[in-house]
């Protein structure tokens, strides 16, 4: 551990541990790929059979199977796979630490003036990586060709980058939509299209511009450079702004969770959903004072915002009966795990979870604020409970058992919803739904007409 909390020496040393990260990513790529090759060679007696794999690959199983092609995974890779899950995480650690060092990073620094997702970080890191070694363009000439020849270009295609840095359909469209408009990389002339003949958007390369190459390469970067590159004032001149600690522990998703995945019974489903539709009642018809005075002196204006308590064992569907309610409100869901926030950062997180910031909220963990241990006192919980309640928006709070929760809190709660352990019949609904769009066709090479 104290060797992943260490500050980087300077920014070669950051972009060195970047590059190894990439190197990884690269030969996984390189060995599925050419698994895939394998596999596809082993049927394929022409060109069009080769060209056409996408299509009879699952369809036609190869009979007489190799030993290779049958032996179990080692147990190491799926060990470095699970390490690989918290790079992220320690790497963030080594950025904050090194910053406080007043040691400046040049790529983190960008991604934090430029509010850039991780797929735009890895993006410049992708096209900065032939600038360091030409390596990487033979690499991605592979990835793209599937050949071992003289590399035409060095850089990567936005198709290899979409392919490499996204998990599926849904990431690869978001990342693509950050490649337009007017705060895209392109739009700010730090990444640019080259093409050698017309072609799809796809098939473009991207190419860093030159200026940023030689600010992102520097051992010492110059903040004054990243500065007037962005057209910021330039001071309070920061090694690396820290992001705050709302920042760090609020997680924000765009679900696409329909309510018919919802394994839950009848009459709580018909509550949530009642939640739901009141919620989006108070957030496209808000309170304000510009319509008070047309309402009569005696009425009182409605709650803008609602506050509800889910209750239920993990695994019974509390994060997706909330996502499931941001899909049909149409709203990004903003996830904070309390068990997960630093003690010493519970104060700055609870004040920043405004309302009008996040509109729908999630909060797991909750007794860790709201059980009789809590660290937070009384009137500030209170008071943030007034400001959600008084903004239009909903905020979830989840817990386990319900008697975590002090009753002065449950109190408060436009609703608690209890959400049952998944019995015989709902278990086998659960394992349908999971599966639902895995099929398996094995059939041999006599079978296809």
């Amino acid at each position: 551990m104290g060797a992943d909390l260490m500050p980087f020496a300077d920014n070669w040393a950051y972009l060195k541990t970047e590059l190894s990260w990439l190197d990884r990513l690269l030969m996984l790529a390189i060995a599925r790929q050419r698994k895939e090759t394998k596999v596809v060679n082993k049927v394929a007696v022409t060109p069009a059979d080769r060209v056409s794999s996408h299509w009879w690959k699952g369809v036609i199983a190869v009979s007489k199977p190799v030993y290779d092609d049958c032996r179990m995974p080692a147990k190491p890779a799926v060990q470095a796979d699970c390490k690989a899950m918290g790079y992220q995480q320690q790497l963030e650690s080594r950025i904050q630490i090194s910053a406080k060092d007043g040691i400046v990073l040049a790529l983190p620094s960008l991604r934090h003036y430029l509010n850039l997702t991780l797929f735009e970080k890895n993006l410049i890191l992708m096209a900065l990586a032939p600038e360091i070694n030409r390596r990487y363009g033979r690499l991605y000439h592979y990835l793209h060709t599937g050949e071992d020849k003289a590399v035409a270009s060095d850089l990567p295609t936005v198709d290899l980058a979409l392919r490499l840095l996204c998990r599926n359909d849904l990431e690869r469209r978001r990342a693509r939509a950050k490649l337009t408009g007017t705060d895209s990389l392109v739009e700010r002339k730090i990444l640019r299209y080259v093409s050698v003949r017309p072609s799809t958007r796809l098939s473009s390369y991207l190419q860093l511009s030159e200026n940023w190459v030689d600010y992102l390469l520097s051992e010492q970067p110059d903040q004054h450079v990243l500065f007037a590159s962005l057209a910021t004032p330039s001071e309070p001149i920061l090694a690396l702004p820290a992001p705050t600690a709302a920042t760090r522990a609020v997680k924000i998703t765009q679900p696409e969770v329909d309510w018919h995945q919802l394994i839950l019974p009848a009459p709580l489903l018909s509550q949530l959903q009642t939640l739901t539709q009141q919620t989006s009642i108070n957030l496209l018809s808000p309170y304000s004072a510009s319509n008070a005075r047309d309402r009569p002196i005696m009425q009182s204006p409605p709650p803008k915002g609602q506050v509800a308590l889910m209750v239920g064992a993990p695994g019974t569907g509390k994060t997706m009966a909330a996502e499931a309610i941001a899909t049909a409100l149409h709203q990004s869901l903003s996830v904070v795990d309390l068990n997960q926030v630093q003690p010493d950062d519970f104060t700055a997180v609870l004040a920043s979870l405004e309302a009008h910031r996040y509109p729908i909220l999630l909060i797991k963990s909750t007794h860790v604020w709201f059980g009789r241990h809590s660290t937070l006192a009384v009137p500030q919980l209170a008071q943030w409970l007034q400001q959600r309640h008084s903004e239009p928006g909903l905020t979830l709070l989840s817990t386990r058992y319900l008697h975590t929760i002090k009753a002065r809190w449950r109190q408060q709660m436009d609703g608690i919803f209890t959400l049952p352990l998944p019995h015989r019949a709902t278990r086998k609904l659960l394992w349908q739904q999971a599966f639902a769009h895995i099929v398996v066709i094995k059939l041999g090479l006599g079978d296809v007409g």
